[in-house]
């Protein structure tokens, strides 16, 4: 069977893996494979930075064990909120005044003394938020990424809400670069897009 073969090497290590792959693709099916990742590239309109990965993954495991969907809404002022809903209980974080790469907006000053939850819905209405439904599994999953101690991270929701978006930034030693580093991309899927 065909196989292909990626390498990766880092200072002290290096991992090789052997991928079994299938036979050659069509014209047909090459051209609609490179217009779906065309499609996947598209960076959301609006990125936030993450500067603490390890209370954010705090937060998510306890919530891990509340219920199985995280809600995430980004806005356009440098908001993160994080929320989980049962029956019973509704628990959320919010994390404010995060640098913002992309579109921005000032956030209105009548909005300041809102409860995060109604912050977030009157910005969703204004058009100044996204909001998406993912899997706390898969979202903690994601998380797991600290453990390489990236840089940066940031958080965005794609186009039309079909996925949220997390990228890592690594770095090149002795450099503070953007344009010497490196960046890991995930995409999470969302349970209901266009929400």
């Amino acid at each position: 069977m065909p196989f292909l073969t990626f390498e990766t090497k880092g200072y002290k290590s290096a991992v090789i893996q052997d991928v079994p792959i299938s036979k050659p693709l069509s014209r047909a099916q090459v051209l609609e494979l490179q217009t779906a990742l065309d499609m996947a590239q598209d960076l959301p309109p609006t990125l936030v930075q993450v500067p603490d990965l390890n209370q954010l993954q705090n937060f998510v495991h306890r919530m891990k064990h509340v219920g199985d969907l995280l809600n995430v809404s980004i806005c356009k002022y440098g908001d993160l909120h994080l929320q989980i809903s049962t029956t019973l209980i509704t628990l959320g974080a919010e994390f404010r005044k995060l640098l913002v790469i992309g579109e921005k907006a000032v956030a209105p000053s009548e909005d300041r003394n809102l409860s995060a939850q109604t912050r977030s819905e009157r910005a969703i209405s204004r058009g100044d938020a996204q909001s998406v439904q993912v899997s706390v599994k898969h979202f903690s999953k994601s998380l797991q990424c600290h453990l390489a101690k990236p840089d940066c991270a940031f958080y965005g929701i794609a186009p039309q809400g079909v996925c949220l978006r997390v990228i890592f930034q690594f770095f090149i030693p002795g450099t503070r670069q953007t344009d010497k580093s490196i960046s890991l991309h995930c995409r999470l899927p969302v349970l209901d897009p266009g929400t």
